[in-house]
């Protein structure tokens, strides 16, 4: 009995120390969970009700948490809960630490998730050449796994940033790449908002039925608000650039009511304007593109909003008004150009995949030779890389320099093509023409290849064929007229002197005085210096 007691009292003692021994583990893994509760509400609440989990975030400074973990983690929800609600992506500081720490510890989910949200921010400041490179990034990440979602918006805004540097044929296969994914996920509103996207790159290259197609196609996935708004937005300026007014006035009023994304109502409104305008409704078209400007709007719509304004002030005579509009238009034009400038998506990922494949190549020859040589090696790969990047870039830059040339060359050469072939068309009537008449064809010839009587069309036409010529002698010379600015433009073109006396309404005395004047307010020693100045300004810097 005694010996039975004993046996008894064992096990009860070995059952209080295996409870004890599991309830020790417990606890060690308790304290080895580095996420907050705080972060783990955030995660659950984020794709439902993003308020709320951006509520819980802003109430918590990232100074609050100590290990980086946790600050890399609070960086990457605050970006991924700001783009669902759509607001700005800031501030880089946070993205930034995060991607540094899943960097490090070779997080390549989140690393890629990271990656993609600061893509996102650049996209939204029109940095594209960084966007891209961080979108890529992401998918290097990302190609072995099954995230069809964020594959899918990766593919998404590629074919946004393609379609805004007017790259057609590389968008379409951005976002047809796209819809595969989020196909794939079953994501339904998704994959209509692609559909859409897909079908603007048909309008964009004048493909109206193929654009209507998609439109349609998208409207039979889902009966979603935002989607159905989006679709006829797009079928109402699908029906704009095709010059069916009536259709494209319907549709645009009709998706006015429905609820937006983004930039969409201010497109809305601004197509709306242009075509009131185009229809010389001149208060209704001034009226939606001042409540276009209201809106989020990107630069393009914002520069296209001012010109429609300043051409409604134009109507109503009001001068002063129509000059700050155009400077506004200009201000635009600007940052605009800016974005034009970026190096296209395609040619920075042909560049990155280039580089990727070298990588390999560069990582295969390492396994293989022996460790002797190893260093000496890798010394040898890099300065070859170095060489061949650098000839790389400078050969591409050349190239680049060569096209920007060609392209003002060949609106020079437009020009007086243009000028040649209304000549020739009107070499018959001139045959038995009058002085008199003689003088009005002429006239008639360089209004309609110079558009001379309308300053803003002639103006823009002249920017476009010597460097922005207008737009530096009006900022660089005070006190330059129009008429002078118009002999600047003649002369370049090489228009005879009798045209310029006829097209400038002066005389031969005139026209010398006019060219002394200007060639003090250029701060020239004399007329002879007007044409090598002229040429120089003309000439592109690249």
């Amino acid at each position: 009995m005694h010996l039975a007691n004993k046996i008894q009292f064992f096990h009860i003692y070995e059952f209080i120390l295996y409870c004890i021994i599991v309830l020790f583990i417990c606890l060690i893994f308790a304290s080895c969970s580095n996420v907050p509760n705080e972060l783990r509400t955030v995660e659950q609440l984020i794709e439902n009700s993003p308020d709320s989990a951006l509520h819980l975030l802003q109430r918590v400074s990232p100074t609050h948490y100590k290990l980086p973990s946790q600050r890399a983690l609070y960086g990457l929800l605050v970006f991924q809960t700001l783009d669902k609600k759509d607001k700005p992506l800031q501030p880089d500081s946070l993205i930034d630490f995060s991607i540094s720490y899943y960097l490090a510890v070779n997080d390549k989910l989140n690393l890629a998730k990271s990656y993609f949200f600061k893509a996102r921010m650049c996209k939204k400041r029109q940095r594209f050449e960084d966007a891209v490179t961080l979108y890529l990034k992401s998918l290097d990440l990302l190609n072995s796994t099954e995230n069809y979602v964020l594959l899918g918006k990766i593919y998404s805004d590629l074919g946004d940033i393609c379609m805004l540097q007017m790259d057609y044929k590389e968008s379409l296969k951005r976002f047809q790449q796209s819809i595969i994914y989020f196909d794939k996920a079953g994501n339904t509103v998704e994959k209509g908002y692609r559909i859409i996207s897909a079908g603007k790159t048909y309008r964009f290259r004048k493909a109206f039925k193929n654009a209507e197609q998609y439109y349609k196609k998208a409207l039979s996935l889902t009966s979603d608000s935002l989607i159905l708004g989006y679709a006829f937005q797009e079928i109402g300026i699908n029906y704009y650039w095709a010059k069916q007014y009536d259709s494209a006035q319907f549709y645009l009023q009709k998706c006015l009511k429905f609820p937006y994304n983004g930039t969409n109502y201010a497109i809305r409104c601004f197509y709306l304007a242009d075509l009131l305008f185009e229809k010389q409704q001149y208060d209704s078209a001034f009226s939606y593109a001042q409540l276009a400007l209201k809106y989020p709007s990107t630069f393009f719509n914002q520069r296209d909003c001012y010109r429609i304004l300043a051409n409604s002030e134009y109507q109503r005579r009001d001068f002063e008004k129509m000059g700050f509009y155009i400077s506004k238009y200009q201000d635009c034009s600007d940052s605009v150009r800016k974005v034009e400038i970026q190096s296209k998506a395609s040619l920075l990922e042909r560049l990155h995949n280039n580089n990727q494949e070298t990588t390999s190549t560069k990582r295969n020859m390492i396994w293989t030779v022996s460790m002797s040589v190893l260093v000496l090696l890798f010394l040898v790969v890099i300065v070859y890389l170095l060489f061949h990047r650098n000839k790389l870039k400078k050969s591409q830059l050349d190239v680049y320099k060569q096209e920007l040339n060609q392209k003002q060359e060949f609106v020079n050469q437009s020009l007086y093509k243009k000028i040649a072939e209304s000549r020739e068309s009107q070499a018959e009537a001139r045959r038995y023409a009058s002085p008199a008449e003689r003088t009005r064809l002429d006239k008639e010839l360089y209004e309609k290849c110079l558009h001379l009587s309308n300053w803003d069309a002639f103006s823009c036409e002249m920017n476009h064929a010597f460097n922005q010529i207008v737009d530096v002698l009006q900022s660089d010379y005070s006190g330059i007229t129009q008429k002078e600015i118009t002999w600047c433009c003649l002369h370049l073109l090489d228009i005879p002197n009798a045209d310029r006396i006829l097209l400038l309404n002066a005389t031969t005395d005139s026209l010398y005085k006019l060219k002394q004047r200007l060639a003090q307010k250029m701060n020239l020693g004399s007329t002879k210096e007007l044409d090598a100045e002229l040429k120089r300004i003309s000439s592109l810097q690249v």
